[in-house]
C-alpha cells in the first residue's frame, strides 16, 4: 500500500516539476524523502526543486545525500554541478561535470554542462571544446550551439560565432536568444545594419525583451540614422518598458540634511581590467572629499583582478553585484541609505539599470560610460558639460535633467607605462599615417567613404586601423573590400587586431601621424590616449553628445580648431593637417605636456566640481522633500 501511495505522489511530483511548480514538488518530494531516505531519484529531484527557489543550502544537502546513495550516477552529479554553478562556485560545478563525463562519456547534457562552468570562469576555448564534444553527441542542440557561439565571440572568432547562432536559427527561427546574440556578433564586427536587423526581429517575437531593446539602443549611438529624435523616442519606449516591470519603491529614509556627509554610490560592470571606465573614474575616486562624501562601490565583477582591487581601494565601502537579482542590489543600497546613486554603464554590457528603475536611492544619476540617455524618468541627472551638450541643443533628447560641470565632463589618467611618443613617423616614412583604433562597430561604410576620401586627397598616405574585431580575418577582408571600392587599394590601410598588453598597444601610435575620430559616435579612452602620445586627432562634431565627446576633449587642450563642423571641413581638416608637417612635429613634442596640464587630468579640481554639483542635487531634493 505503502509503495502505491509513493508511486502516486511520484506521479505528481512528476506533473509539477514539468509544470515548474517549484514550491508544491518540493513540498511533496519532502513528504517522500521523509518516508523512504534511499530514494536517490526523490532526493535529487529534491534537489532540483530547492535549486530553483535559490534554497542552495538545502539542495546541496539534498544532492550530497543522493551522491551517497548512488554515487554513480550522473544526473545527481551534474545536479550538484548546477548547484554548484548557481552559487558561483564555477571550479566546483566543473569538477562534478568531469566525474560525470567519466561514468556516462556519451551523454551530451555532461559535456554542456561542462562548458558551462568552463565559460563562466573565462576559459572560452576549452568552454567551446566541450560545447563542440556535446555537439559530436547531440548535433541538434540548440543551447550548446547558443553557448559555443558565446565561447567563440569572447575568443574574436567572430564569423565563427555567427555561424553557430546561425545553426541555432536555423532550428528555431524564433529564437530570441540567438537573434540577440547574433545582433550583437555583427555589431562587434561593424555590419550594424544586420545587427539592427536582429535586433528588431527579436523584439518583434518578445516585445518585452528588455535586454535586447538595450543592446539596440546601443548599437543606434553608430548608426548612421535614425537621428537623434528617432533614437531618443527609442530610449524612451525602453524607458517605459522596464518601468513596468519594475514600478519604484518611492519613500526613502534617508536623513533629510542638505549639508552633511553624503553616501554615492557608483555601480558599474567595468571596474576590471583596462576599461576605458577605469581611466576616467580613478582620478574621482582618488580625489573625493571624504567630509563631504562617504564613497560605496558596487561591483557587478565576477572574477576581480587588480584593477578591481585598485578601486576598491580607493572607496570607502564595496559590494559585489554579480550573481545577484535586481531586487537584491536595490535591497541592499537601500540598507547601505545611499543618498546619491550614480551608474557608470548605461546601455553598455553588464549594465544594471534595471536596478536604478527600482529607485533604491533618493537621487539617481548617469555618468560616463554611455553617451546619451538612460530612458529611465527615475534617473534624475545626466553629468556632461556646455560642450558635449549645448544649452538648449540636447535636453530634449534626455529622460534626466543634464547637469553641465564647468571645466569637462571627463577626467583623465594617464597610462603610467606609456612609452615616449618619439618623432612624427612621416619623417622617417616619407608620408603621412593616419590611424584610429577605435572599436571597428565605428567604422560604418559612411566613414571609411570620408576616410578613403581623405586619403586620396593626401598623396601617398596611409591608414592604420586597429580594433579587436580585427583579429578575425573575415572582418579585414570585408574593410580590406570597403577600402577598395572606395579606389583605395590594400596596401595603403593596415588593419591590426587586439594586442593585450597596454604598453605595446600605447606603442602603436608611433606609427601614426594623425588621428582620425570616427562619427557620428566619437571616441573617448582613444582620443585620449591618440594625444597622451603625441597624435593630434581629428574629430567631427555631430548633433548629439555622442558626436561632440571629440570637441569636448580637444578644447581642454586649447585645440579646438581640429573639430570640423560638416564632413567637408572634416576632410579639409586632416588633408590640411597632413600637409603641415612642421604643426605635426609641433604638436608630437607638446600634446602630452599640454594634456598633462589642462583640467582634463586636474583630480582634485574635478573631484570639487561633481562634489559641488551632488551637494546641489542633494539639497535639491531635500527641498522637495521637507517634511
Amino acid at each position: 500500500m505503502k509503495n502505491v501511495l509513493t508511486r502516486g505522489k511520484k506521479k505528481q511530483v512528476l506533473a509539477l516539476l514539468q509544470g515548474q511548480h517549484w514550491r508544491e514538488a518540493r513540498n511533496l518530494l519532502i513528504q517522500i524523502c521523509r518516508a523512504d531516505k534511499t530514494d536517490a531519484e526523490a532526493w535529487s529531484n529534491l534537489m532540483q526543486a530547492h535549486l530553483q527557489l535559490r534554497e542552495f543550502e538545502d539542495a546541496r544537502v539534498c544532492g550530497e545525500h543522493a551522491l551517497r546513495i548512488n554515487p554513480r550516477a550522473p544526473e545527481i552529479l551534474l545536479n550538484l554541478g548546477g548547484l554548484h554553478a548557481a552559487a558561483g562556485n564555477f571550479a566546483q560545478a566543473e569538477q562534478y561535470c568531469r566525474r560525470a563525463i567519466e561514468i556516462r562519456p556519451d551523454f551530451a547534457g555532461s559535456h554542456y554542462n561542462l562548458g558551462n562552468a568552463l565559460k563562466a570562469q573565462a576559459r572560452y576555448a576549452e568552454a567551446a571544446e566541450a560545447y563542440r564534444a556535446a555537439l559530436q553527441r547531440q548535433p541538434h542542440y540548440p543551447d550548446a550551439l547558443l553557448n559555443l557561439g558565446v565561447a567563440l565571440k569572447e575568443q574574436g572568432r567572430y564569423h565563427e560565432a555567427i555561424a553557430a547562432y546561425s545553426q541555432v536559427l536555423q532550428l528555431n527561427p524564433r529564437s530570441v536568444e540567438a537573434l540577440h546574440n547574433l545582433g550583437s556578433a555583427y555589431t562587434c564586427t561593424g555590419q550594424l545594419d544586420d545587427a539592427l536587423a536582429c535586433l528588431r526581429r527579436a523584439l518583434q517575437i518578445d516585445p518585452g525583451f528588455t535586454r535586447g531593446h538595450s543592446n539596440l539602443l546601443f548599437v543606434l549611438n553608430s548608426a548612421a540614422s535614425p537621428g537623434p529624435a528617432e533614437i531618443f523616442a527609442e530610449h524612451r519606449r525602453w524607458g517605459e518598458l522596464l518601468a513596468a516591470k519594475h514600478p519604484p519603491v518611492p519613500d526613502h529614509a534617508n536623513e533629510r540634511n542638505p549639508g552633511r556627509r553624503l553616501r554615492i554610490g557608483y555601480v558599474s560592470p567595468d571596474f576590471r581590467g583596462q576599461h576605458s571606465v577605469t581611466c576616467f573614474i580613478e582620478p574621482l575616486l582618488a580625489h573625493h572629499d571624504r567630509g563631504q562624501v562617504e564613497v560605496y562601490g558596487y561591483a557587478e565583477v565576477a572574477f576581480p583582478d587588480a584593477t578591481t582591487e585598485r578601486l576598491h581601494a580607493l572607496c570607502d565601502r564595496w559590494r559585489v553585484t554579480s550573481g545577484k537579482s535586481d531586487e537584491q542590489v536595490a535591497r541592499e543600497i537601500r540598507d547601505d541609505r545611499i543618498d546619491i546613486l550614480v551608474d557608470l554603464a548605461g546601455h553598455t554590457a553588464g549594465s544594471r539599470l534595471p536596478v536604478f528603475a527600482l529607485r533604491p536611492a533618493p537621487v539617481q544619476v548617469s555618468w560616463l560610460g554611455y553617451p546619451n540617455t538612460t530612458g529611465l524618468t527615475v534617473m534624475d541627472y545626466r553629468l556632461t558639460d556646455g560642450l558635449a551638450d549645448p544649452p538648449g541643443q540636447t535636453e530634449r533628447y534626455h529622460t534626466e535633467q543634464l547637469v553641465r560641470l564647468p571645466h569637462g565632463f571627463l577626467c583623465y589618467a594617464p597610462p603610467d607605462d606609456a612609452p615616449e611618443p618619439g618623432d612624427p613617423p612621416l619623417e622617417k616614412n616619407g608620408y603621412v599615417t593616419f590611424g584610429s583604433f577605435n572599436s571597428i562597430a565605428k567604422v560604418t561604410p559612411a566613414v571609411v567613404r570620408r576616410w578613403a576620401a581623405i586619403l586620396d586627397s593626401v598623396p601617398g598616405s596611409r591608414l592604420i586601423l586597429k580594433s579587436h574585431a580585427l583579429t578575425d580575418a573575415p572582418v579585414r577582408e570585408r574593410y580590406w573590400r570597403l577600402f577598395s571600392e572606395q579606389g583605395i587599394g590594400t596596401e595603403r590601410v593596415q588593419l591590426l587586431g587586439q594586442i593585450r598588453e597596454r604598453a605595446g598597444h600605447l606603442g602603436l601610435y608611433r606609427q601614426v601621424d594623425i588621428g582620425l575620430d570616427p562619427f557620428p559616435y566619437n571616441g573617448t579612452t582613444t582620443t585620449c590616449e591618440a594625444l597622451w602620445m603625441g597624435v593630434p586627432v581629428v574629430t567631427l562634431a555631430g548633433a548629439a553628445h555622442a558626436g561632440r565627446v571629440g570637441l569636448s576633449l580637444l578644447s581642454r587642450l586649447g585645440l579646438a580648431e581640429l573639430a570640423a563642423g560638416n564632413e567637408e571641413e572634416y576632410l579639409a581638416l586632416a588633408a590640411g593637417l597632413a600637409r603641415d608637417t612642421s604643426r605635426i612635429r609641433e604638436l608630437r613634442q607638446g600634446l602630452r605636456r599640454r594634456l598633462r596640464e589642462s583640467s582634463l587630468c586636474r583630480g582634485p579640481a574635478f573631484a570639487r566640481d561633481v562634489e559641488q554639483s551632488y551637494r546641489a542635487m542633494w539639497q535639491a531634493w531635500c527641498n522637495k522633500n521637507a517634511r
